[in-house]
């Protein structure tokens, strides 16, 4: 039932997904995602799942777009296994809080979007502090 329920999930996200997202970065290494617009030119969300070397994993982050800017700022969660995420208790998957600090860099592509990230995480289950960060590139529909 679980697995229905994810695919219905990822079915129904593109289909209301307004960009498909590509990253290599915190917290899975690359990681691929929608974005869904909740409200226009003010409130969007994300959706993706990756995996890297360090850890795989997927998550959700709600994010602000600032007006008559590029910045944008979140605020998500994500859950994942791997060595990265679980140490020193290797091979117990746990989550995390992060906020999101980001901007679109300006490149003259129709469609096209490329976008930096700062990721302020915090992991729950340890009480740990990191900071990661991340780069993308964005293709609007």
């Amino acid at each position: 039932m679980r697995r229905v329920l994810a695919v219905l999930a990822v079915a129904l996200a593109l289909g209301l997904a307004q960009r498909a997202e590509v990253s290599g970065g915190s917290p899975f290494g690359l990681q691929g995602g929608v974005r869904l617009v909740l409200v226009p030119f003010l409130v969007e969300g994300r959706l993706y799942a990756g995996t890297g070397a360090g850890a795989s994993g997927g998550g959700a982050d709600l994010l602000l777009k600032l007006p008559l800017t590029d910045l944008y700022l979140g605020l998500g969660g994500f859950l994942g296994t791997g060595p990265s995420l679980t140490l020193p208790q290797e091979g117990r998957g746990q989550g995390g809080v992060r906020a999101v600090l980001g901007t679109w860099l300006n490149l003259p592509l129709p469609l096209l979007g490329v976008f930096a990230e700062l990721h302020p995480t915090y992991y729950p289950a340890t009480g740990g502090l990191g900071l990661g960060g991340g780069i993308g590139v964005s293709l609007g529909f």
